[in-house]
């Protein structure tokens, strides 16, 4: 079934009531109202760490009560273990090598194509986000079709002094303010919040600390700090708190922050939903992507692999009439824009990279098997079933090295990629290393050869540096040495 077919049946059902009655336009019906739609992302989130998908300790009753009455996606991947990639590409249905922010984390900027904004705003919505990233300030060009763009930062990151955020209550208050203001003539709204917590460093309130026991059992043991951020057999620098140096304490406060950010994503839910209840309310709530908690030796730390730990993502999707139910099959950060678009009542771009769910969702049938794919740049995964295809060293595959698609000056040569595969018989078992199949072989070499140009962030002008310092992302200026008036030199 092609994702087109909810929309095609719908209206060829409207056809043949419209021909089995009066044609006069006084007797046809009016159309259905358009929904309201609200996109929740977390980042860091893994999915394995929410009660919902079999995390032991009841540390998320919202969003387990979100699932229970919606669609939980079991196999659900995301496009990037970074934050910019990812949702450029949930705002856009393209992979990272199909949109211009790629693989950078930060450093670009999205241009072409319509976003899921645009599309909401061009459709008489009216349409808002609240985020809690540094790294998703609108210099990236993901405020593209928001009325409101609220990226104010208030808190300094602990440990890394020129990285700001804001807290998870800070943001849904700010939201739930804006859903209580009247809609321009009545219009639906898109509201995207993105939640901060929990990622690192893993700094939760004490109220929420104390209700979890000790989550790690074996791995109480103790790390070295180390002077980078890489995580490889320490704890990176910026996740380090004095006085806390066991895997088992990082793990509580980890589990503890996602229980922080839960008790605001139910906030934030009620206020949706009492505030669309006349039009319903679409919801769908994923994350950027996951953690590395000690998987192949890095600790508290994302974006240096495509593996499960870091792919796999919730997707949780609730829509007026849609019938709770648990799916097996894979979906993917490229399926969030035209699910959204054609739940809320619009059409699905024809050129998506990604499926409306809806069809799938509405009816029960299968989702297709297809080739999806995680990708960083110097690393990409394809996965497909119970398999995936882990390559690494693909510079010359990604594309221009040099244009900005990796953080490395130069690549290695073309003889040093490494591709491995790996399987698993069921989701509750471990994944063994398997011969590369011919067929994901084949479809990861195409989406490689893939080149949109990285588009870079342009230099600051003297107007944004100074608001940048007023705002505390620079330092102040330093003062004139020269002598001015009315005040001694020397």
């Amino acid at each position: 079934m092609s994702r087109r077919t909810f929309a095609i049946a719908a209206a060829w059902s409207a056809l043949v009531a419209l021909a089995a009655c009066d044609p006069a336009p006084e007797t046809a019906q009016p159309e259905a109202p358009l929904r309201n739609v609200l996109l929740v992302t977390v980042d860091t989130l893994r999915a394995d760490y929410i009660h919902a998908y079999g995390f032991p300790l009841e540390n998320t009753p919202q969003i387990d009560a979100l699932a229970a009455r919606g669609v939980l996606f079991e196999n659900a991947l995301a496009a990037a273990s970074a934050t910019a990639p990812s949702h450029a590409t949930i705002m856009t249905s393209r992979y990272p090598r199909e949109h211009s922010i790629g693989a950078v984390n930060g450093g670009s900027r999205l241009e072409g194509g319509e976003t899921l904004a645009e599309r909401f705003r061009a459709s008489g919505y009216d349409t808002a986000a609240f985020v809690g990233n540094f790294v998703l300030r609108p210099r990236i060009g993901l405020d593209r079709g928001f009325a409101l763009y609220d990226a104010e930062l208030p808190t300094r990151e602990l440990n890394r002094e020129r990285f700001f955020e804001r807290d998870a209550e800070a943001t849904t208050l700010r939201a739930i303010d804006w859903l209580r203001n009247p809609r321009p003539d009545g219009a639906p709204f898109f509201l995207w919040v993105q939640y901060q917590d929990p990622h690192g460093p893993y700094t939760p309130p004490s109220s929420y600390l104390e209700s979890f026991p000790e989550v790690a059992g074996a791995r109480a043991r103790p790390l070295a700090p180390l002077d980078g951020n890489s995580g490889v057999g320490g704890i990176p620098r910026y996740q380090k708190l004095e006085g806390v140096d066991r895997v088992s304490e990082y793990l509580d406060r980890y589990a503890a922050e996602i229980a922080y950010a839960d008790h605001w994503i139910g906030r934030l839910l009620e206020a949706a939903e009492q505030e669309g209840a006349e039009r319903g309310t679409v919801i769908l709530l994923t994350a950027d992507h996951g953690e590395s908690l000690g998987e192949n030796g890095f600790y508290f730390q994302h974006g240096h692999a495509t593996t499960p730990e870091l792919a796999r993502s919730p997707f949780v999707l609730v829509a007026p009439g849609l019938a709770p139910a648990r799916r097996r099959e894979a979906v993917h950060h490229v399926d969030v824009t035209p699910t959204l678009l054609e739940l809320a009542g619009l059409p699905v771009p024809v050129d998506a990279s990604g499926l409306s769910l809806a069809p799938f969702v509405v009816s029960s049938q299968p989702i297709p098997e297809r080739v999806l794919f995680c990708d960083i740049g110097r690393e990409t995964s394809a996965y497909a079933g119970d398999t995936f295809l882990r390559i690494r060293g693909s510079p010359k595959l990604w594309g221009d090295w040099a244009a900005g698609r990796s953080d490395a000056p130069g690549g290695p040569p073309e003889s040093l990629l490494v591709v491995d595969a790996y399987r698993r018989q069921s989701p509750e078992d471990g994944w063994t290393e398997v011969e590369p199949e011919a067929r994901l072989l084949e479809a990861a070499k195409a989406y490689l050869m893939k080149a949109v140009p990285i588009v870079q962030v342009a230099e600051p002008t003297e107007e944004d540096k100074a608001r940048l310092r007023a705002l505390g992302y620079l330092p102040p200026e330093p003062e004139d040495p020269r002598p001015q008036a009315g005040r001694p030199g020397g």
